[in-house]
């Protein structure tokens, strides 16, 4: 059974692990693109009346998944860390994150809601794009494209 929960306490060094090791299997080019100044404190980093950071775990406390919320202007928040683990995708957990997520902007107040991933990022980007999300920019770095999605509340 996976649940979904709000961080808590102890949890930063394998959230870190848990990023750290999709980002550099899967994402490798891009990884250095990405600052990973939260990943050295989560919990302040998202630790805002406006921000959220989910984790979705097995029963035994193994991350298989993230999604962030960051407040990125008094109507907008940005969606961040939207992953989950290879063999739990498809399963619908990365809607699960994402639901829990969006009702929270709603319950907040935002009005906008914008995700930037990379063109590698089809999971995620093709999650966002279900859910309501729409292609907003195209940014071209060299080895990949930066994409940026929005959603209005």
């Amino acid at each position: 059974m996976i649940k979904i929960r709000k961080l808590e306490p102890g949890d930063e060094d394998k959230i870190k692990d848990f990023i750290n090791g999709i980002m550099t299997d899967e994402f490798s080019v891009e990884n250095s693109a990405y600052a990973y100044e939260d990943l050295n404190n989560v919990m302040e980093h998202y630790g805002g009346d406006r921000e959220l950071f989910l984790v979705a775990e097995e029963e035994d406390g193994k991350v298989i998944g993230t999604l962030a919320i960051k407040e990125d202007g008094p109507d907008t928040a940005l969606l961040r860390r939207v992953l989950v683990d290879k063999k739990y995708r498809g399963k619908g957990y990365g809607g699960m994150l994402l639901k829990q997520a969006m009702d929270f902007c709603f319950d907040h107040n935002y009005k906008n809601v914008s995700f930037r991933g990379t063109d590698r990022m089809q999971t995620a980007l093709r999650l966002c794009l279900k859910n309501g999300f729409e292609e907003q920019d195209v940014a071209e770095f060299g080895d990949f494209k930066l994409m940026t999605l929005s959603r209005k509340l």
